[in-house]
């Protein structure tokens, strides 16, 4: 079967697949809500009444593990959903979001999405498959935890960060946001100390280098070649 183009967003899925009546709808259920960094947008345990599509920010999905641990699934963009592992089952978040950059989120009830989803079945099918998608990612970054070193899960989430993010519209090497040292840990299901350590092996590799708390990628195909082994 051939691959199916999938827009990353859900701001472009509903302007491509929801009816003018149904999008219209939506922009008159949206609340547009502005948070700082390190602001929670959602908890996890929480009812899922909300979703939630960045406006303009940067926000990380993760969580506990274990008291004072921490594992971010997945970062977030302009136009990205979050809170959508809330659907189904109890309608409970299973996750935390939180801001990594002063934020502004539109949240939609949880209902009106729904309802959406149902008068829009194009829309619904690529939403499934946003999932289905998500969901590899979700089952590669598993099997990453066990079978790769502490290099190569750094050397992912890194990946992972230029995926999301980018490079910087100025300097085509340097991460457009470079996540704490920690919150790349956190990423590759490491700790801090090994994070450094492997941060520094792969200065010494030339295919990064730290400019102050920012990484500047030298050599992305290198860090793929030494995640895939």
């Amino acid at each position: 079967m051939e691959p199916i183009p999938l827009p990353d967003t859900l701001a472009a899925l509903i302007r491509e697949h929801c009816s003018p009546e149904w999008q219209e709808l939506l922009r008159q259920h949206c609340t547009t809500v502005s948070v700082g960094a390190g602001a929670v947008i959602f908890q996890e345990h929480q009812p899922a009444d909300d979703l939630y599509i960045v406006r303009k920010g940067k926000v990380k999905v993760h969580s506990a593990f274990a008291p004072g641990s921490s594992r971010i699934l997945r970062f977030a963009r302009d136009g990205q959903v979050v809170g959508h592992r809330g659907i189904g089952g109890g309608f409970t978040y299973t996750v935390t979001g939180t801001a990594l950059v002063p934020t502004t989120v539109d949240r939609i009830p949880m209902r009106a999405f729904l309802s959406a989803a149902r008068a829009n079945p194009e829309f619904s099918y690529h939403f499934m498959l946003f999932f289905a998608e998500e969901l590899r990612r979700s089952e590669e970054q598993t099997k990453a935890m066990l079978h790769l070193s502490a290099l190569q899960r750094v050397a992912k989430a890194i990946l992972a960060t230029l995926r999301c993010f980018g490079y910087d519209r100025h300097d085509r090497s340097l991460l457009a946001y470079t996540p704490s040292r920690q919150d790349l840990a956190d990423y590759a299901g490491t700790t801090y100390e090994s994070t450094i350590r492997a941060l520094s092996a792969l200065q010494k590799r030339q295919l990064v280098k730290s400019v102050g708390r920012e990484l500047r990628i030298l050599d992305a195909k290198g860090l793929a070649r030494l995640v895939h082994g």
